[in-house]
């Protein structure tokens, strides 16, 4: 089963120069983040959630590569951006029948 994130509560996104900033209230610190993880915390937090493979679907046509290629970059950026308690991983949704 694949595993599901979204944003954790209250986190802050914003760039800064070339990099980016995330705020996290769960841990009361600010991470620089390259363009990769703040686009991947970007989507969690429009989405609401979601799958590898599903951020790397819905990122990779802006990041001009295939999903194939995407995905174990983004499988890569979960537990840095969770370590910093910028998102969390969550029970897969239930589908609706």
């Amino acid at each position: 089963m694949m595993p599901h994130y979204q944003a954790s509560a209250g986190v802050r996104l914003e760039p800064v120069g070339d990099m980016w900033v995330g705020y996290s209230p769960l841990s009361g610190e600010t991470q620089l983040l390259n363009d990769e993880s703040a686009a991947v915390l970007e989507w969690l937090m429009e989405s609401g959630g979601g799958s590898t493979a599903q951020a790397a679907s819905a990122l990779a046509e802006d990041a001009g590569m295939e999903v194939a290629e995407l995905a174990p970059r983004i499988q890569l950026a979960w537990a840095p951006l969770a370590a910093a308690g910028l998102i969390q991983r969550v029970p897969k949704p239930e589908i609706a029948p």
